[in-house]
């Protein structure tokens, strides 16, 4: 029996991808996916950071940041005796949304409920499948829209955020100031989910002065006065 195995103690584990790029890429190198546990500092692994889909330089640059617990299974021990050591991990990642394509796959691009269908579970599904280490990390829950145990933001200026709503989300076929109201009770909706970030918040309200826009300011004000407070 290998020593280790269902240990309780909870180790954090930290991936980063601030830019996608294609090729063998050291984990301890902030570049599609860094990875670092405070129980091994000097362990490095390796993943190939590979796309069907060509980035497109023209998405807004929107950052996801997913964070939660997840089970690591790892085979451990020689080749005469080993087994399989399972624990509990913090996991932590940071990554660059490059196309319309990962939008949709983790936002419903209808927004035809009260709230935008956020595919939470099913998200961090792929970022755990995509790891390329001996280890297999899942989640210590099933479902693709829910994620218990994890938290996803979606973080970006109020530029992007407007790049986003203009160039890639509202009707093309409408007039400017009803796809201005349009942009600002979507932003609204992502901001009550729980998914967007005060940028996105700073995006209708500008949208809201720059279009004459008929619709009230007060929960997004309230909503970056309360991420101001907690700031302080």
């Amino acid at each position: 029996m290998c020593a280790g195995v269902g240990q309780s103690s909870l180790t954090q584990v930290v991936f980063l991808s601030p830019s996608r790029v294609r090729g063998r890429v050291r984990e301890r190198v902030p570049r599609e996916i860094m990875s670092t546990e405070t129980s091994s500092p000097d362990d490095s692994e390796h993943r190939d950071a590979t796309d069907s889909e060509p980035s497109s330089q023209h998405f807004p640059a929107l950052t996801i940041t997913a964070e939660g617990v997840a089970e690591r299974s790892q085979q451990v021990g020689t080749h005469q005796l080993s087994c399989v050591e399972t624990m509990p991990v913090q996991l932590s990642f940071s990554v660059l949304l490059s196309s319309q394509s990962q939008w949709t796959d983790l936002v419903d691009p209808t927004f035809r409920t009260h709230y935008p269908t956020v595919e939470r579970g099913a998200f961090v599904d792929r970022l755990l499948e995509e790891l390329d280490s001996s280890a297999v990390y899942e989640r210590q829950s099933s479902g693709t829209a829910k994620a218990p145990q994890w938290e996803l933001t979606i973080e970006g200026s109020a530029t992007e955020w407007k790049r986003l709503m203009w160039e890639f989300i509202v009707r093309e076929e409408r007039d400017d100031e009803d796809r201005a109201y349009q942009a600002v009770t979507y932003l609204e909706q992502l901001l009550a989910s729980g998914l967007a970030n005060a940028g996105a918040a700073l995006a209708a309200l500008d949208f809201i002065n720059d279009y004459d826009v008929d619709h009230s300011t007060d929960s997004f004000r309230e909503y970056i006065g309360d991420i101001g407070s907690a700031e302080d």
